[in-house]
């Protein structure tokens, strides 16, 4: 088998990297928190989906009210969810059948499937809070 020369090794090697780097940007960290009712939201999940469209969403969980997400720079929609356990099910309509937890949004539709929440999220890190109010 040949070896492949230095310059052009070199020269790959280099494309792949500015390549790779170049289409998904994260060089921002979010870090907050998501009140509900002026209180912590226990556990829930927070997303950034960028509006242009062009790079991937990011997600964050959230523990204890506070999250934290490196997400690409840009305008963002924010969609919060917070689902709990509501009852238990069966898998399937058998008599043996296991049953499973089901599990309903915590929150109305407004903040998350059709969220109006948006952040622009700069360079760097940043702090954002979140303060939902559904009573």
């Amino acid at each position: 088998m040949r070896a492949i020369s230095r310059p052009i090794f070199v020269g790959l090697s280099l494309s792949f990297f500015v390549f790779g780097c170049s289409q998904t940007p994260t060089d921002a960290v979010v870090v907050g928190e998501v009140l509900i009712d002026n209180a912590p939201l226990t556990k829930g999940t927070v997303r950034f989906i960028p509006t242009d469209g062009k790079l991937r969403p990011a997600d964050a969980q959230i523990v204890d009210g506070k999250f934290e997400s490196r997400v690409s720079p840009g305008e963002c929609r924010v969609e919060i969810s917070a689902p709990k356990v509501t009852g238990k099910r069966k898998m399937y309509d058998t008599p043996d059948s296991p049953e499973v937890d089901e599990i309903s949004e915590l929150l109305p539709a407004r903040f998350n499937t059709q969220s109006t929440l948006t952040m622009t999220v700069r360079p760097g890190r940043q702090e954002k809070r979140f303060d939902v109010q559904i009573k």
